[in-house]
């Protein structure tokens, strides 16, 4: 059997491959760029706490106070601490009044500060804070005894540390981030 009409699909067939192929060349995946930054966060506290005074008496003294801190995604951890101590039994008497700086992680800072004892002046002093509990030595400029180390526990736990910032770039122009498939996709 012949056919008259013969006829040769071959150019055709090569222009529909061709114009599918760029069709499909055209929707593109592609990895994004992720940039992460530090985040951060300020936290305020009031709290209390009781403090024993080594050397001194078993009663603690009674303590209020307020701390402001800095703590940023990777845990590094800074602030203020402002405090008032008395005593309470035997009749309400001022302790000490209480500057510190703080500076370290969110579960473990070292402190730095001074005030006045209203019983023995002034006094500087250095210090630890674990969650819940602190721990220091003052140096008293008129107290009989000089080096005062003492011990306390406290209502601030461990500092919460804010999440990280990530940001999801498309290096192409007309794509977009999709967050199911974790890519950048899109006709360009």
């Amino acid at each position: 059997m012949t056919f008259l009409y013969k006829r040769n699909f071959g150019p055709i067939a090569a222009a529909a491959l061709l114009f599918s192929s760029s069709a499909m060349a055209s929707f593109v995946n592609t990895s994004p760029l992720i940039n992460s930054s530090r985040s951060n966060r300020n936290v305020d506290n009031g709290y209390a706490g009781l403090k024993w005074t080594l050397g001194e008496s078993f009663i603690p003294e009674l303590v209020v106070g307020f701390r402001h801190a800095n703590i940023s995604s990777n845990g590094d951890t800074y602030g203020g601490d402002i405090s008032f101590s008395f005593r309470v039994w035997g009749g309400l008497q001022p302790g000490q009044i209480r500057l510190k700086y703080f500076n370290g992680a969110d579960y473990l800072q070292g402190e730095v500060g001074g005030g006045y004892d209203f019983k023995n002046g002034f006094f500087v002093g250095i210090g630890g804070k674990a969650p819940f509990s602190s721990v220091g030595l003052d140096y008293q400029f008129n107290g009989p005894v000089p080096l005062v180390p003492y011990f306390m526990l406290d209502s601030i736990g461990q500092y919460r540390k804010p999440g990280v910032n990530f940001r999801f770039i498309c290096p192409v122009a007309g794509q977009h981030y999709n967050p199911v498939t974790g890519l950048c996709d899109g006709v360009i």
